[in-house]
């Protein structure tokens, strides 16, 4: 197995690490979120194992870049948010026999589900987060297509049969249908995230358009966390003036300080803001 190593204490860090090597694995270290990110943005690895509170914020500010199985560790463990690549949470202190006993079971797991296929690299995170969960979900047997027109995803998968999936998050139209002998998927996504083209988009930090609909556009634009509290407020003021807000692409670092920082009492949002937010953001606007 390919292993991810994230821990911020050295000792331990290099401790598990060489155990793993031990036990035939090939693993890579990092001592926080933004160590961690980089090393998945440029390797693809099995598992990830991983302290849940790393210097620069939880876990959970570099797993929403992460498509394999992930162990958490932590002396807190009714803190690890329940991120879809989460499989297993263990408390701290953990017995390294425990440890080698749930990655060598996911490793049995993964090998018999391998994914079917994957969202490409260049389209947005969010998209991408939505087209992979999906593809995860689908038995091994599908034959799946992903075409990308510049303003619309679509997934069509062909299935044996039906599958349970989770549901799509808002901004996501998923039909089923009959296709010969075959049961046809098709997702469809509006590319950077708008519920719909015609919605207008303006960058995080801009001028906003008068308009009754638009998306708010964090990508590439640096906004700290003051920035996001400013578009929060302006977010706030223009739903109650009745018009409808959305935030495209918010950056995992921002995603994980108001995760870790924010309280629901302080999020002005009435509603889930952006039509893919992660579950545990959407949360904390939604009404305390």
């Amino acid at each position: 197995m390919k292993c991810l190593l994230v821990d911020d204490e050295p000792g331990i860090r290099e401790g598990l690490a060489a155990l793993l090597r031990r036990k035939g694995h090939d693993v890579a270290t990092a001592a926080d979120n933004a160590a961690a990110r980089a090393a998945l943005a440029t390797a693809s690895f099995d598992v990830v194992v991983t302290d849940w509170r790393l210097p620069d914020g939880f876990a959970a500010g570099f797993l929403t870049t992460c498509s394999c199985p992930v162990v958490a560790m932590s002396g807190h463990p009714e803190e690890v948010a329940a991120l879809p690549p989460v499989q297993q949470v263990l408390a701290k202190p953990v017995r390294p026999a425990r440890l080698i006993e749930v990655i060598e079971a996911l490793a049995t797991t993964t090998a018999a589900a391998a994914p079917v296929a994957t969202a490409d690299a260049a389209l947005p995170l969010d998209v991408r987060e939505v087209v992979d969960d999906l593809l995860r979900q689908l038995p091994a047997a599908a034959t799946v297509e992903i075409e990308d027109d510049g303003s619309f995803v679509r997934v069509v998968a062909l299935l044996p049969e039906p599958v349970a999936c989770r549901p799509v998050p808002r901004g996501g139209d998923v039909r089923w249908s009959r296709a010969a002998a075959a049961t046809r998927l098709e997702l469809r996504l509006c590319r950077d995230g708008r519920p719909d083209a015609s919605v207008p988009a303006v960058a995080a930090g801009q001028p906003w358009p008068e308009a009754a609909e638009l998306a708010v556009d964090f990508h590439d634009t640096g906004l700290d966390e003051r920035g996001l509290l400013g578009e929060l407020a302006a977010a706030r003021a223009a739903r109650a003036a009745g018009r409808t807000v959305h935030f495209l692409n918010v950056p995992a670092r921002l995603r994980s300080w108001a995760t870790s920082q924010g309280r629901a009492h302080d999020m002005p949002m009435k509603a889930t803001v952006g039509p893919r937010l992660s579950a545990e953001l959407a949360d904390l606007w939604s009404p305390s």
